[in-house]
């Protein structure tokens, strides 16, 4: 059976990469031990995760018709993705700052950029399952229309404190993503599942009746960044290929975020250099 398609909507942008030994203290001062300069953003990152697992992928952005854009708008045509839907607007294209420590956590602070994005230009199949990532309230108007069509829908944990968002099939992201005042049962009546991942305390994934628990695998820690891209991206991978009730969904999840965190990147390895990834696919 071929792989759901996938629509994954959000922003892309450029990334600058600063290595420090820590961040300095106010007023302090920190040299950079390394820098890099890469494509990344969150959404992007998922999309073409997603897409070098052999599931067809769209991915639902806008670019500035600037240098970064054009370079970025390179990354994603040379990515395995199937189909993009990228508006252009005069202005800078997102840009961010991530700065990394030397125990691998990150900070990103947002430098400029940033466009409307709409699913407008799509047409959506009731088969489609679409992914709002990070999510922002602009992304209500899409979400239900995506509803209204039939497709299977995922946001991000931020939806959970947005009592606009009625409904959704999943809501998915780190417990960072939600207000310390949120828990996740509590809103089982909007969503059908909710997925928390929490960095080396693993992931749960919450329905009316029943939870299921993964561990984070083991690993050398070099860069968090994209670490929760690469769980969400081994999660829709798994999903879209038939394997729906998440076990195996979250453990694909948790083997490519032990994958992400080992490397300097921003976007996740493809799929199929994730040890043990590929095997779970065997019963799709």
């Amino acid at each position: 059976m071929s792989a759901r398609r996938v629509w994954v909507v959000g922003g892309m942008a450029w990334d600058t990469v600063l290595h420090l030994d820590a961040l300095p203290a106010p007023g302090g001062y920190a040299r950079v031990r390394k820098r890099f300069e890469r494509p990344g953003g969150t959404a992007a990152n998922v999309a073409q995760a997603v897409a070098s697992a052999g599931v067809e992928t769209g991915f639902v952005s806008s670019l500035g018709n600037d240098e970064r854009g054009a370079l970025l708008l390179q990354t994603l045509e040379a990515s395995h993705l199937a189909h993009l839907a990228i508006s252009r607007y005069e202005g800078e294209s997102e840009h961010v700052l991530v700065l990394v420590q030397d125990d691998g956590d990150r900070t990103i602070i947002g430098l400029a950029g940033g466009g409307e994005i709409h699913l407008a230009s799509v047409s959506l199949d009731p088969s489609d399952i679409v992914v709002f990532v990070a999510w922002d309230q602009r992304f209500g108007h899409d979400l239900r229309l995506a509803n209204d069509v039939g497709c299977t829908t995922i946001v991000g944990l931020g939806a959970l404190g947005d009592p606009d968002v009625d409904s959704a099939s999943i809501a998915f992201g780190s417990r960072s993503d939600a207000a310390p005042e949120v828990f996740p049962i509590e809103h089982l009546d909007r969503f059908e599942r909710i997925v928390v991942t929490n960095a080396a305390e693993g992931a749960t994934q919450y329905e009316a009746t029943a939870t299921l628990y993964q561990p984070a695998f083991g690993a050398t820690v070099v860069d968090t960044t994209g670490a929760g891209d690469a769980f969400l991206a081994g999660y829709l991978a798994l999903y879209a290929h038939g394997l729906t009730d998440g076990a195996a969904a979250l453990e694909a999840g948790a083997r490519w975020a032990a994958a992400m965190v080992s490397i300097n990147a921003s976007v996740p390895p493809d799929f199929a250099t994730v040890d043990g990834a590929s095997c779970l696919l065997d019963s799709a």
